[in-house]
């Protein structure tokens, strides 16, 4: 060990709290435990032995103070100090079978009985991938698979590795240098609906697979983290890396949602703070929802963030990240400081040059605040600390860091218009299964301040004369009585998001939805009590049916019909139907196939017309049809988003225009071009 090496001390709270031997070393790293948790961590040197003889206690009591805070879920600052008091008094209050509380909180929740596809990317490093596979085999949990994907190797070891060693893993051999690309190929050959990655030089506990399962027990949940631990600190770099770079987020489970990007999107969102690409896992439905992992980024592009970009997206698409600390694994740091110091440039590198993708892709302004700005004044500062002569571990590679985001910019500027990720074409029709004899309906209300309609909407389901329903009630942050109407019906299951919008609201009640169809309907309309009961008909008549509609009267306030729009007849072509104009027209009268979400949904680009946005998508690829039953009402007040025109007018076109460039016939051309004059001469006339 070197000079600034670092034992690693695992220590169990369970156990009376010691200080070490000074005979035993100079240097200590402890990590702190309970029921397999982990709690905290001190830096200790053999020099501040003395100074904790009378309060080690005290210290241990400190680095673990934000997770006892956590873990107890302390209502206010007096329990708190009460805590901290029987603590310091006893270390191992805490940790008595008495003490329920505390031993409930801390453990964590049970597997969910979703499957795990373990992705592991690789290049010509046999001996560390050889002991990532030993450790993963050796779990506990039998529920998963794993795929190697080795990356553009330069000889045949890898291969010969995994299939006479480890027959049971998946083999794939990707050509394309490239993380992003390997992680890419890795998603598409994932058979189970959750896929976690690791890398080759990560050591996997026992249980991590069951930890991972048990991390997606809510549904708006795309993406978790966890705690990344050194392996060993032998070496300058491993203590540097650590130290300053290291993938540590922390010992308390954190939320990364909507409101979380909403409130830090236009100083730039630190989407790093997320966790680390080492032990990471997604559902498998985001990549239908937000697409891959940009190619550009990460070793053998950018040279690094291609996870931080990806988490970005799924934030700023509505969805969640979750970190949690339990979720853990220990990580091989780089061993000489030549590593450390490429790596250093290729997180730079990297991450100017993934800000610059984001911004390409959202436009937050944001993301250009942080390179034009918050980077060059951070360092400025950090260059005026050298200049007086503050040269330690911290500035020791300031001037490659510095390096790397000038070459992140200049490689973006190479590479900005080149495809984000490889663009060959996957699509495989989805095979619709046959609806049970009495299929489950999810009806999704998506609801913002609309609770005086809320309770029509409701009860026009519960009046249904089809009764295998569910109502969920997605409440998109309103501040009226949206939740306690939601309350008064035992059936409704309400969902909580935060200012996410229309189209992700849907989307959010796709992830919450059981049935085998959905419906999604606006809290201000309602349906007549056969309209469950039509459409299933329809979809069981016509199995290779995606989705079915019927026909829906204009209502006033208070309910009365003041419009009787003509039903819509079946249709031969749905598609060229709706490139003409909204055949629909009326969200809720449709009735959608479960199998159709997430490989389409609702774009949350899209403040109106996202209905319109997705039927056109969904009849381009398969048959729809519509019927004469009339099944629905249209509420028409004051409120109603359709009058504000320009906006409709300029979305309902942009949305044509994304479907010029997928046209397959004349026909679909000139359907296309009488659209854009109908919904013109359309919304004149409301005008």
């Amino acid at each position: 060990m070197g000079n600034t090496a670092y034992k690693i001390i695992h220590f169990d709270l369970s156990n009376k709290l010691t200080l070490p031997n000074p005979a035993e070393g100079k240097r200590w790293y402890y990590v702190f435990w309970y029921k397999n948790v982990p709690l905290g961590h001190i830096w200790l040197q053999k020099k501040d032995i003395p100074a904790l003889v009378s309060d080690w206690e005290i210290q241990v009591l400190k680095a673990i103070a934000k997770s006892i805070y956590y873990y107890f879920v302390i209502e206010n600052d007096s329990d708190y100090e009460a805590i901290l008091q029987a603590f310091s008094q006893n270390p191992t209050w805490l940790l008595t079978k008495a003490n329920a509380q505390f031993l409930k909180a801390i453990t964590p929740p049970a597997a969910t009985g979703e499957a795990v596809s373990v992705v592991i990317c690789t290049r010509n490093r046999t001996r560390a991938l050889a002991s990532c596979l030993e450790s993963l085999l050796a779990s506990g949990d039998d529920n998963f698979e794993i795929v190697v994907v080795d990356n553009a190797p330069s000889d045949s070891q890898t291969a010969e590795l995994v299939y006479q060693k480890f027959p049971t893993v998946v083999y794939v051999h990707e050509p394309r240098k490239g993380l992003d690309i390997a992680r890419n190929t890795g998603a598409k050959t994932a058979s189970k609906p959750i896929i976690a990655y690791t890398d080759d030089d990560v050591i996997i506990p026992k249980d991590w697979i069951s930890k991972v399962r048990s991390c997606f027990d809510t549904p708006t949940t795309m993406a978790v983290t966890g705690l990344v631990i050194p392996y060993v600190l032998n070496t300058e770099s491993q203590y540097i890396f650590e130290r300053y770079w290291g993938f540590n987020k922390g010992y308390i489970p954190q939320v990364f949602d909507h409101r979380y990007f909403k409130e830090r999107v236009d100083e730039g969102v630190p989407v790093w703070d997320i966790g680390a690409g080492a032990n990471m896992a997604f559902r498998k439905d985001i990549f239908d929802l937000v697409g891959f992992f940009d190619e550009r980024l990460d070793v053998g592009a950018s040279g690094c963030s291609g996870d931080s970009e990806f988490w970005y997206k799924i934030l700023a698409e509505g969805w969640n990240c979750v970190y949690f600390p339990h979720l853990y694994a220990f990580h091989q740091h780089r061993e000489s400081n030549a590593d450390l110091k490429k790596q250093i440039f290729a997180y730079m590198r990297g991450n100017v040059s993934s800000i610059l993708v984001q911004y390409e892709k959202y436009h937050h302004e944001g993301n250009l605040k942080r390179i034009q700005e918050s980077l060059p004044t951070y360092y400025k500062k950090r260059i005026k600390e050298w200049f007086k002569g503050h040269w330690g571990n911290q500035n020791k590679y300031l001037f490659t860091e510095i390096r790397g985001c000038f070459s992140g910019k200049k490689f973006y500027e190479q590479h900005q218009n080149t495809p984000p990720y490889s663009q060959q074409d996957n699509f495989k029709p989805l095979e619709f299964d046959t609806l049970p004899e009495y299929p489950l309906v999810s009806v999704i209300i998506p609801c913002y301040n609309q609770g005086q309609y809320l309770k029509d909407a409701i009860k026009s389901i519960e009046e249904q004369s089809y009764q295998n329903y569910e109502i969920i009630v997605v409440d998109d942050a309103s501040t009226d009585d949206t939740k306690a109407v939601c309350q008064e019906f035992s059936r409704v299951k309400y969902v909580y998001a935060y200012r996410v919008g229309v189209a992700v609201a849907r989307n959010i009640g796709v992830s919450y939805a059981q049935g085998h169809t959905l419906m999604f309907l606006d809290a201000d309309d309602f349906l007549y009590p056969n309209a469950l009961e039509i459409n299933l008909y329809y979809l069981q008549q016509y199995p290779q049916t995606a989705f079915v509609y019927g026909g829906y009267h204009l209502v006033d306030e208070a309910k009365e019909i003041t419009a009787h729009p003509k039903p819509n007849p079946q249709q031969a072509d749905i598609y060229t139907a709706l490139l003409m104009g909204n055949c629909i027209a009326m969200g809720g009268t449709v009735m959608f196939r479960r199998a159709l979400f997430f490989r389409y949904h609702f774009d949350f680009r899209l403040k109106v017309c996202e209905d319109y946005d997705i039927y056109l998508k969904i009849a381009r690829d398969y048959p729809c049809m519509g019927h004469k039953n009339i099944v629905a009402a249209y509420r028409m007040h004051e409120s109603n988003v359709s009058k504000n025109t320009a906006t409709m007018l300029e979305t309902v076109l942009d949305i044509l225009n994304q479907q010029e460039r997928m046209l397959r016939s004349s026909q679909e051309k000139e359907a296309l071009a009488i659209g854009k004059d109908n919904w013109g001469k359309y919304y004149q006339i409301q005008h």
